[in-house]
């Protein structure tokens, strides 16, 4: 008889592959390090694979699997600097490692290589490119690869039912970001101890990346939290629990006794391989919203031509119909109008047939109508802009399709706890047909929430028509409670249904009022950076005296510890962000606590319509460090504004697109009247070409009023250019200043 180590390395050599090493193996468990080409990063690409007993003895058989990314200072191999990394085999982790839980259960685990550095570049402890973004190697798109090579190489089970992702620390932040992104490819994520918040994305424009934010990524996979009580960022997740607690049914979590570390491995790979038992079903309504310029997800592909920091979102999307927006940051960020998004179906239509399309632009609160042809393979193809787009589809015999359009909640937009929130709702029938005789009924998703008043009748809602509730009433009285979500079901007289969800950030009906403020308006300042530290910087923009004016942007200042702290604000009112604009900037807290979260605060820009003495109330939210937590300090501030708008425009950013057009963001709190550029030969100053801007959105203008000026430069001999920028206002303030950098035009 053959013996096993030997018939397993017989039936190794026989697959013909390379790149295969026979590693170890550990009990009946075999080891093996392995590689790969990857097109993605142009390289050979490092992993380790379990594969468990009986794997080569019984070769009908297949095996789900289970994707493992380790954290900081680690490789695929297992080793390194810190003792959290071990838990791979033997007694790594008391015994509960991958090698013994392989042992037991038929799965097969594969740990990529995390490390994204070139052979010839410094050996580097911080794997998968995040925080900051160094490169252009960007991990996530590597994972379909990936998965692609071990489902040919393997016997794996190759469906989304029977795969999961997990990680450690910034693997377990991985295990987030890539089951998200990716839904279609996995049932399951099973996160230990990563970080809630990293830097992300494209090398030339990453974003902030919290998954806080992106819950309704997570459609249709079960998702699982492993963290410690000692853990030193465990601050961040309670943060995240706050959150998704609330809003996701599909989420668990559990604390361990223990530190930074794969606290309870084994409790969490019985979680994925009861969800592979039991997977959730695709959803037929979802919502996906990535970082990325293009992706692809659910069979829908979407491709844009940003190139600025943002998101590309998606919402409610289904066979009749989606939102679509692009957006600067989550949630409530600035809308990107001037950004081409086009996005095709997947092939969930009526091959070569035409369908009804309505596209209700929110941002102006226009809808158009048009009729599209789907392909041969039965998609349908859409082009718009970055606004807020929310887009119907439809045959002639179909039924009418109700969706919410929006939500508020209270007299100000704000709801609070202990306190009776009456809710305004929008609803939208983006179908082609009437709905007659509609029933609403609201309901909690969670036990917390108390809805007072929960049934009304809006009646009839013609097609493309809107319907305004305002009789549902609902009631939290846990003071601590941050968000609730809401079921809204519809009905109507032809016995159509309906069902969508939203959700309501909530305050303590408790909160102080800060005294002890200060405004920054274009002004020096000492103010706390990183937790601990201090800076001093120019924070706002306007005449500096420190008074709220008219026109001017401005950060609100809290004293607090004998320390001037920049807030984060709430604000719904009227004079402050004009035209849905909306600004934050970031102190990222690494240099205090290690990991990668960082303070957001506000930079409201104040109307130029605000009357004198007008008083702005405000929720102002900042951060205190209690080593090694951080604790969320939040009030109520209250605003005067007085004066006239003597502050010029301010120039955002300025760019050059391949097709020689001019883009540049401008803000100011009223109407810009005159804008033009100059741009000067750097080869030749003397020679200066001159043009007007405009944001009337025809010819090269994406969009009209989103206060971005665009003019196309006729074509011109190669020359690099530096612009001029020139802008005034309604109140005559003006704006001259040099856009930073160096442009191409041809």
């Amino acid at each position: 008889m053959i013996p096993t180590r030997l018939r397993k390395l017989l039936l190794f050599c026989v697959t013909g592959l390379i790149f295969h090493s026979l590693n170890s193996f550990a009990g009946d468990v075999t080891i093996i390090d392995s590689r790969h080409y990857s097109n993605v990063f142009g390289e050979i690409r490092n992993f380790r694979i379990f594969l468990p007993p009986g794997y080569f003895e019984n070769p009908e058989k297949r095996y789900p699997v289970i994707y493992f990314y380790h954290g900081w200072s680690q490789r695929y191999f297992g080793s390194g600097p810190d003792s959290y990394n071990s838990f791979e085999k033997g007694d790594d982790n008391g015994g509960d490692n991958i090698a013994n839980f392989v042992a037991g259960h038929d799965v097969i685990v594969v740990t990529p290589d995390g490390y994204n550095r070139r052979p010839d570049e410094e050996y580097y402890l911080r794997p998968y490119n995040v925080l900051p973004v160094e490169t252009f190697r960007q991990y996530p798109v590597y994972f379909p690869e990936l998965v692609a090579f071990i489902d040919a190489t393997y016997k794996t089970i190759p469906d989304r039912e029977h795969r999961a992702v997990s990680g450690l620390s910034m693997g377990g932040f991985m295990s987030f970001w890539i089951g998200g992104k990716y839904p279609q490819l996995i049932s399951a994520i099973g996160n230990f101890c990563g970080s809630d918040e990293f830097v992300v994305g494209p090398r030339d424009f990453p974003a902030e990346y919290r998954h806080m934010d992106m819950f309704n990524n997570y459609d249709g996979i079960k998702v699982r939290l492993n963290y410690g009580n000692e853990d030193f960022i465990r601050f961040y997740h309670r943060d995240l629990n706050n959150i998704w607690t609330m809003v996701m049914d599909n989420y668990e979590c559990k604390i361990y006794p223990a530190a930074h570390s794969t606290c309870g491995m084994g409790e969490m790979f019985s979680f994925l391989l009861r969800a592979f038992e039991n997977p959730l079903p695709r959803p037929e309504i979802w919502s996906h919203t990535d970082v990325y310029p293009d992706f692809s997800v659910w069979g829908w592909d979407v491709r844009t031509d940003r190139d600025i920091s943002g998101f590309t979102v998606l919402d409610n999307v289904g066979k009749k119909g989606f939102c679509s927006s692009v957006r600067e940051f989550l949630p409530d960020g600035e809308l990107m109008p001037f950004v081409n998004v086009s996005i095709v179906s997947h092939s969930i239509y009526e091959p070569n047939s035409e369908y009804t399309v309505s596209d209700l632009d929110l941002r102006v609160m226009k809808n158009s109508s048009s009729v599209i042809k789907s392909d041969d393979k039965g998609r349908l193809r859409f082009t718009i802009d970055g606004s807020r787009h929310e887009i119907g589809i439809s045959k002639k015999d179909d039924t009418p399709d109700l969706v919410i359009l929006s939500v508020a909640a209270g007299t100000d937009n704000i709801a609070r706890c202990g306190r009776d929130v009456q809710l305004s709702l929008t609803l939208l029938n983006r179908g082609n047909k009437a709905a007659e005789g509609v029933h609403a009924v609201l309901t909690p998703f969670r036990k917390s929430a108390a809805v007072l008043k929960g049934l009304t009748d809006p009646g009839k809602i013609a097609a493309n028509g809107t319907s305004v509730i305002k009789s549902f009433v609902f009631r939290v009285d846990n003071d601590s409670i941050q968000i609730e979500k809401f079921k809204l079901t519809l009905s109507d007289k032809n016995g159509n249904l309906w069902t969508g969800y939203f959700e309501v950030p909530l305050f303590s009906g408790k909160l102080p009022e800060f005294k002890d403020f200060e405004i920054a308006d274009g002004r020096v300042v000492t103010v706390v950076k990183e937790g601990v530290r201090e800076e001093t910087t120019i924070l706002g923009t306007g005449n500096g005296d420190g008074i709220a004016n008219p026109g001017e942007s401005i950060v609100v200042l809290i004293r607090d510890k004998g320390k001037i702290r920049r807030s984060y604000i709430t604000c719904h009112d009227q004079f402050i962000n004009p035209d849905g604009y909306n600004a934050r900037a970031s102190d990222n807290w690494g240099g205090y606590d290690h990991v990668g979260g960082s303070v957001k605060y506000s930079i409201p820009l104040i109307s130029s319509e605000c009357p004198d003495k007008q008083i702005i109330n405000m929720i102002a939210e900042y951060w205190l460090p209690d080593n090694p937590d951080h604790i969320i300090v939040k009030g109520i501030v209250r605003v005067e504004v007085t004066g006239k708008d003597n502050t010029p425009p301010v120039m955002k950013w300025c760019r050059a697109t391949g097709d020689n057009t001019i883009q540049v963001r401008l803000i100011d709190g009223s109407n810009i009247t005159k804008t033009s550029v100059k741009l000067i030969n750097k080869a030749s100053p003397d020679k200066v070409l001159e043009f007007v801007l405009k944001d009337d959105g025809l010819n090269e203008d994406r969009a009209v009023s989103d206060n971005v000026f665009s003019v196309m430069v006729p074509e011109q001999k190669f020359g690099i250019y530096t612009i001029e920028i020139n802008a005034s206002d309604s109140f005559g303030n003006m704006l001259s200043t040099i856009a930073p950098g160096t442009f191409v035009l041809h």
